[in-house]
């Protein structure tokens, strides 16, 4: 008699090439379905992809493909230009779907244009890959190796990881956000808790939240230690999808698959967090923070940068201003468009924001906004290791969410939203 499986078991035996059962602990060759790149494709494979003596890419593995131009931003190196033209022209000879720079950030992007789909296996050449298990895939970033060798065989292997369950569970309170709540689970178990695991979410908080609220959980998980962060199948996944001829295979765990831990979270207990330097858990709450004058906020990434934190923002500013200098870069075009169509922009503009291109700009200490030395930062991105944002031991790097970001932006100094006056 077989014994029940965790989603992740579940998708990778289905995507499994001899076909077979795995559990945690096993090793597997695969066959992922969709495969997401960036600037990680010429700085790594490329060149290693010919040393092979392989002339093209896999053509499966090319169809099912997407490369996305969002670290390098527009011109900011002669490297970088270089790395861009190689990578267009690279695309262009072997079939590859690419979206250029400006275009948006790959973990907005890459389920814009359906590549994301619930019951996938997805590989991508960026930690935050992780990102796209909100729709119900088993999402996992991988090395520039890897790349190639998908890009020669269209298959890697994998190994099965035991997988940790987070059970959260009521209505969050006023001014609390699914930010909040990932950063509550980080401060209690701390970053290495799931470290080469899965993270499955579950409960009645998890259904209530809005997808775009999800993406910015399952982005974390990697902050976390995880290898995927995966959400339940629902229609709030159904319905925010684009059409797409993707098929897509919604994926439950059994009833009796087995967990490594069981993590049980109250969300009406909750209030607003943020990460404090320099760490995703080293957690604070906001009220216990005292006054931390602010030299900037920077509202971006993969983690939050989408239309309904705009939407959170918007409701909060109601003709406030900024007393702190304030970057926002949306995390696609396309958001930026819909943000810009609302009146978004002139909105955060007049408040005194700046508004920037969608690149993962600051994020990753690029363009756009790197900190310096003694700077105090409260960010809505992932990560705030020292030197992660630019700056050096010195720089102060706060993560919060988007909401707690503005109104910290109004007043100067971090505050959550009900401190707003």
């Amino acid at each position: 008699m077989s014994k029940g499986q965790t989603i992740s078991e579940k998708i990778l035996s289905r995507q499994s090439i001899d076909d077979r059962s795995v559990y945690a602990g096993d090793r597997v060759d695969v066959k992922p379905n969709t495969v997401l790149t960036n600037e990680m494709l010429p700085m790594v494979s490329i060149s290693k992809f010919y040393q092979t003596g392989a002339k093209k890419v896999n053509q499966e593995l090319a169809k099912n493909m997407l490369i996305i131009l969002d670290h390098g931003g527009f011109g900011t190196t002669d490297k970088m230009v270089n790395f861009h033209e190689l990578t267009r022209n690279f695309a262009s000879n072997n079939g590859i779907a690419l979206d250029d720079a400006g275009s948006g950030i790959s973990h907005v992007v890459f389920h814009e244009k359906g590549f994301a789909q619930p019951g996938y296996l997805i590989l991508g050449t960026d930690s935050h890959t992780v990102t796209h298990g909100a729709f119900n895939s088993f999402s996992k970033g991988i090395g520039g190796s890897d790349l190639v060798e998908l890009m020669v065989k269209g298959t890697t292997w994998l190994d099965v990881p035991e997988t940790n369950l987070v059970r959260v569970d009521g209505i969050l309170p006023q001014h609390v956000y699914s930010k909040d709540v990932l950063l509550h689970v980080n401060g209690e178990k701390k970053m290495t808790w799931s470290t080469d695991k899965a993270i499955e979410w579950q409960g009645s908080t998890i259904h209530h939240l809005s997808m775009e609220a999800r993406l910015t959980m399952s982005n974390m998980a990697i902050e976390q230690g995880g290898v995927a962060g995966i959400m339940p199948y629902d229609d709030k996944t159904k319905e925010y999808l684009p059409p797409t001829n993707r098929d897509a295979f919604p994926v439950e765990a059994d009833e009796d698959a087995e967990y490594t831990e069981i993590f049980e979270v109250d969300a009406t207990t909750l209030e607003p967090v943020v990460a404090a330097p320099h760490s995703p858990d080293n957690v604070k709450p906001v009220s216990e923070l005292g006054d931390i004058e602010l030299d900037q906020v920077f509202i971006g990434s993969c983690t939050n940068a989408r239309i309904e934190d705009f939407d959170i923002m918007a409701k909060l500013i109601k003709g406030r201003k900024f007393k702190t200098r304030t970057i926002v870069i949306p995390g696609s075009a396309k958001v930026g468009l819909e943000a810009a169509k609302k009146g978004y922009v002139e909105l955060f503009m007049e408040a005194g924001a700046t508004w920037a291109y969608s690149t993962c700009g600051a994020c990753y200490g690029g363009s756009l906004g790197r900190a310096g030395p003694g700077m105090k930062v409260l960010s809505t991105t992932n990560r705030n290791f020292i030197g992660r944002m630019g700056g050096d031991k010195t720089t102060e790097v706060y993560l919060g969410s988007p909401a707690t970001a503005v109104s910290s932006a109004i007043m100067g100094k971090i505050v959550s939203a009900k401190d707003l006056v």
